[in-house]
């Protein structure tokens, strides 16, 4: 029996209260979610960072060589420049990675945007040409995925193609030291070493924002780097510390504009030695 004058609502402050309760335990979830969505991310990024080595790798092996400038001009479609999806044109020739999610990642913000236009998604990376009697006459890579053309299909990972003249040798030294590929977004000029913000560069900044991002090396091993502070990296050749990538794929960083005496990292909007301009 309910006594008179006795009242059974909340008082302000017990509703402040548990609102409060309710905020905090809302607020944990959603770390939670974001941190498990973050490291569900991480954990495709490396695998697929590992299997773009592993493809490299073993093209390397069979050809006794990295994939060269030579190699990118057989597969581009046109008169354009290079960028990364030249790289993947030649795995996928080759017949040792063919997959287009290898290379751009479901979770990257760039590739949903992308997607989110209306633009299609390539389902291929190459197109291959064959003649009557079945033999392959052409492979260039497909339009759809040809970072070159105008506002192409964004790519998530930066690779590392060689001058003509290069052997593995030139690389394989110190293949745990020797960066092959890293996550879009590693800066070597302004702020060197960093991953750039999509929201000061939204084309070009890193898949984990300034968070930080991946590099996959010729031995396979991937490392997580949330920056590369004031030496992360070693000068090939010189074993000295930097933190600018390119000056890990050749001694003394890349100079001069002979292109093709190089090794040289490219993007999906092709390359340059400061990684600033991916």
């Amino acid at each position: 029996m309910r006594r008179k004058g006795y009242c059974s609502s909340f008082s302000l402050i017990e509703m402040v209260v548990i609102l409060a309760v309710l905020g905090i335990l809302f607020s944990l979830s959603f770390d939670s979610l974001t941190r498990l969505r973050e490291g569900t991310s991480k954990a495709k990024a490396i695998a697929h960072l590992r299997t773009i080595a592993m493809a490299y790798r073993q093209y390397m092996d069979d050809k006794g060589h990295p994939i060269r400038w030579k190699e990118l001009d057989e597969v581009r479609p046109g008169a354009g420049g290079y960028d990364v999806t030249l790289i993947a044109a030649v795995l996928a020739k080759e017949g040792y990675l063919g997959a287009v999610d290898a290379w751009s990642w479901d979770f990257d913000y760039r590739v949903k945007r992308y997607l989110s236009s209306g633009k299609p998604m390539p389902l291929k990376i190459c197109n291959i040409t064959r003649n009557g009697s079945g033999n392959i006459t052409s492979v260039k890579v497909d339009t759809n995925f040809w970072g070159q053309s105008g506002n192409g299909f964004p790519v998530s990972v930066c690779a590392m193609v060689a001058g003509d003249g290069m052997t593995n040798d030139d690389f394989l030294a110190n293949p745990g030291e020797v960066p092959l590929a890293f996550s879009r977004g590693l800066r070597s000029k302004t702020a060197p070493g960093t991953w750039i913000d999509s929201k000061i560069n939204f084309d070009l900044g890193g898949i984990f924002g300034e968070k930080g991002g991946f590099i996959v090396f010729f031995d396979g091993h991937v490392e997580w780097f949330e920056n590369l502070g004031t030496g992360a990296l070693r000068k090939y050749g010189t074993g000295a510390r930097t933190n600018k990538i390119y000056e890990a794929i050749l001694s003394g960083g890349i100079t001069g504009s002979s292109i093709p005496d190089h090794a040289y990292f490219l993007s999906w909007r092709g390359g340059a030695p400061e990684c600033d301009y991916f």
